[in-house]
């Protein structure tokens, strides 16, 4: 009997760097085929296969790929092969998202497109930060950690261990830490206005530096938009962003997050971007 049509809707899928998509829709040890989306601003970690020769086609938008020391550029319509044993990657240094089928034969081993040694996965590849609890004093070393980090901070506003001290004592905020299976805190989130308004803002979002790349992000705004709906008079949730903070704003797409010109009483950060959840969108899934 013939294989039944498969689909982006009926393939299996998995996020990587958070905001990266993959719809497998052939797996097998001999071939895969893989539809892959990838927002403006992201990139794939370098690496290579021992066996996998692969050919990527651009659906839209224009990725680069980079062959050892070269660099190329994938326009819509088109396509690259890569060789076995060479290093490469693909990112995507354009405004649009990146739309492309990958095609492996064998099927290449290992995850590509995340950081050799993950954090907070179990031997079946799953990310076990799956637990939320409110912040507790002995958290904010690990908290001011994640901020202190040089790709962080720069899109941070206030910080430091007694603003968060001062912010565990608000009753208007909910200070909340994303922990593993060890109670190791491996992301925090701060939620503003929860004290009884229509209005809640998502104050704060940031992952462990060696956190990156497993979909904790993702994972962590699922659970504060949820949070934040839970109050029976909230309509709308907001956040702001830095406007060079691409990955960023494309995870917040995701999640039905628009952006929009400010309202008066909204303070954002200096080169802020306001974003907006409104009530007809649906959360997505954290797979």
């Amino acid at each position: 009997m013939a294989p039944d049509p498969i689909s982006r809707q009926t393939a299996r899928q998995s996020t990587w760097h958070e905001v990266c998509r993959a719809f497998h829709l052939v797996d097998r040890t001999d071939l895969t085929v893989v539809h892959e989306h990838m927002p403006s601003g992201t990139a794939a970690q370098p690496h290579t296969h021992d066996r996998g020769r692969q050919f990527f086609y651009v659906l839209a938008g224009t990725g680069t790929m980079t062959l050892g020391r070269r660099e190329v550029q994938v326009p819509p319509e088109s396509g690259i092969e890569v060789p076995p044993r060479t290093r490469h990657f693909m990112r995507n240094d354009g405004d649009d998202d990146l739309e492309m089928i990958v095609v492996t034969t064998p099927r290449a081993s290992g995850t590509p497109h995340v950081r050799d040694r993950p954090l907070g996965r179990d031997r079946g590849g799953l990310v076990v930060g799956s637990h939320l609890r409110q912040t507790r004093p002995s958290d904010l070393a690990a908290v001011v950690s994640f901020e202190e980090a040089m790709d962080t901070s720069p899109f941070l506003g206030q910080g430091g261990h007694d603003w968060h001290e001062q912010a565990l004592q608000d009753p208007d905020l909910e200070h909340w830490v994303l922990v593993d299976r060890l109670d190791r805190v491996i992301a925090f989130g701060i939620l503003v206005g929860v004290g009884g308004g229509d209005v809640v803002e998502i104050r704060r979002m940031v992952v462990a530096p060696e956190g990156r790349g497993q979909g904790l992000g993702r994972l962590l705004l699922r659970h504060l938009l949820e949070h934040a709906l839970a109050g029976p008079r909230v309509r709308r949730v907001w956040l702001d962003v830095s406007a060079d903070n691409t990955r960023a704003r494309s995870l917040y797409r995701t999640f039905g997050f628009v952006e929009k010109p400010p309202p008066p009483d909204a303070t954002l950060l200096e080169n802020g971007v306001y974003m907006e959840w409104g009530d007809t969108h649906r959360i997505p899934s954290s797979r």
